[in-house]
Formats: structure tokens, C-alpha cells, sequence
């Protein structure tokens, strides 16, 4: 008898469900991972943050999960090179509202878009029923350039009934968090290497920041906020996957390491982080 096919939705807590998918890169030779997740409002209805194609499988159980789509009272884009999974999964799911980044309103025209993340009203829609949305500071969210490159800044998010913070999708990542000991030698530079490490997108060290004095302290002062902010236990990022508890003392540590960058590239700019 075959074996049946392992579930791909992992619930993270009470709540809050992860749903992992293939991404590769470097000519299909590496398949560093995406994700979306589906965070449970306390009205019941369900809030998708990112989109990833749906297999068979996958559409079976994000219509199990949400009662074929009745559940699913929006979708939200975490990052605006994330794109590639959208058209496919409105056309799947056209009753929710969705919610997109600018760049998404500007280049996805077939989705009836509800209006921008970047709006801060928009942010916070969801806040009395139990997710927070934060936007990077520091760096451009709204036409980051060089297209190919820049990708760093975007939404992360915060399930308080479980805990969990999310961050990215497709090959895009403000930070990645791993469960597991990475490779060196085949995993991006932006991946983490060690288990539970938090690490930074690759585009934070060239052109993310904005080439002002102040703009390191903005970022960093944005990382302390969600640290004082949020009781961060589990945390579900495209690359590595997702890490069950913990997740705070690897997000302190991740942030104290790059504290150094930070000082020196503000310092070399007239600035400081302090």
C-alpha cells in the first residue's frame, strides 16, 4: 500500500498554521523554501499572510482549514517581491479581501485590492482580534531598487494568541529563522547556517538602508521594538522553516550581532545608533 502523503499545513499553536512549499534557486539545483501562513482571528475567520501555489494536496487543506475559502477573511502581501503566487491564489479564493504592498497594487491589476499594507490604518485592522503587523523601518518599502536585489524590507507579523512572529515568503526575507543546522556550501548567504540562528537578507548589507545617517538607528530601533513589544515564543520564516520556542533568545541574539554593522554604518555616515 503507498504511503499517504504527509500533511504540509503545520499547526504552530492554537491558532496559527504554517504552510510550507518548494522555492528554488540557482537554476533549480536549491530549493531554499517559501511559505504562508494562516493566523486565526479571534472572530473565528482566518487573516493568510503571503500566498504560495498550491498543489492538490495543499488546496485540500487550506479548504478544510477555512471551510473552502468562507473562512478566509483576507490576504495579506508580507513583502513586495512576493508575487509570483497571487493571480493563482485569487483566482482560488476571489471572496477574500486582499491587502497588498504597493508594488503588488501596481503590478498585479487583475486583484480587486482592498488597499496598501503600507497604510497604517490598514496595519491595524486586525490588532483587537490578535495580530499586529509591522512595517521595517529605515529602508524602502514602497519601490525598493535594484529590483534584482533589494529585498529586505517588508511586513512581519505577530499572532499573540500563539506567540509566533512571521516574517517573508518566496526567496524574500526581512530575517529567516532556522530549526535546523544548514549546509554552508549550498544554502544562500542570507540563509542561516546554525540551528535556531536568526540571520539578516544579504540585501541589508548593500542597498537596503537608506543612505541616510539616521537610517541605521531606524532599523534598530525598529528591532528593539518588537523585542520589548512582543512575548516572541515560536517564529515562521520562508528559509529554514519554522522554530517552535525559543524564538525570542535566538531573535535577542541575531539582533545583538548585527548591532555592530549597524553602529559602524551609521558612524561612517555621521550617525549613531545610540
Amino acid at each position: 500500500m503507498p504511503e499517504a502523503p504527509k500533511t504540509k499545513i503545520v499547526e504552530v499553536g492554537s491558532g496559527c498554521f504554517n504552510l510550507r512549499a518548494p522555492f528554488k534557486v540557482l537554476a533549480g539545483l536549491v530549493d531554499v523554501g517559501t511559505h504562508m501562513t494562516f493566523a486565526r482571528l479571534t472572530s473565528g475567520t482566518f487573516v493568510a499572510l503571503s500566498t504560495v501555489a498550491l498543489d492538490e494536496q495543499a488546496k485540500a487543506e487550506v479548504d478544510a482549514l477555512t471551510n473552502n475559502g468562507q473562512l478566509l477573511e483576507a490576504v495579506i502581501a508580507t513583502n513586495p517581491f512576493h508575487t509570483l503566487a497571487f493571480e493563482a491564489f485569487y483566482a482560488q479564493f476571489p471572496d477574500a479581501k486582499y491587502y497588498g504592498t504597493p508594488r503588488h497594487i501596481r503590478n498585479i491589476p487583475v486583484i480587486p485590492w482592498s488597499g496598501s499594507i503600507a497604510d497604517v490604518a490598514v496595519q491595524s485592522f486586525w490588532k483587537e482580534e490578535g495580530l499586529e503587523l509591522e512595517v521595517t523601518a529605515g529602508c524602502e518599502f514602497d519601490a525598493p531598487m535594484p529590483e534584482s536585489y533589494n529585498h529586505f524590507s517588508g511586513v512581519v507579523a505577530f499572532h499573540r494568541e500563539t506567540f509566533c512572529l512571521t516574517c517573508g515568503g518566496a526567496k524574500d526575507d526581512c530575517f529567516s529563522a532556522s530549526p535546523k543546522k544548514q549546509c554552508r556550501f549550498t544554502t544562500p548567504a542570507n540563509t542561516p547556517k546554525q540551528y535556531n540562528e536568526i540571520a539578516f537578507h544579504v540585501s541589508l548589507y548593500g542597498p537596503a538602508l537608506y543612505k541616510t545617517p539616521d537610517a541605521p538607528k531606524q532599523l534598530y530601533d525598529w528591532l528593539k521594538k518588537i523585542i520589548s513589544l512582543w512575548p516572541i515564543e515560536n517564529i515562521a520564516t520562508a528559509h529554514g522553516g519554522v522554530q517552535m520556542g525559543g524564538a525570542k533568545r535566538s531573535f535577542v541574539e541575531g539582533v545583538s550581532k548585527l548591532r555592530r554593522f549597524l553602529s559602524e554604518t551609521a558612524e561612517k555616515r555621521g550617525g549613531s545608533i545610540r
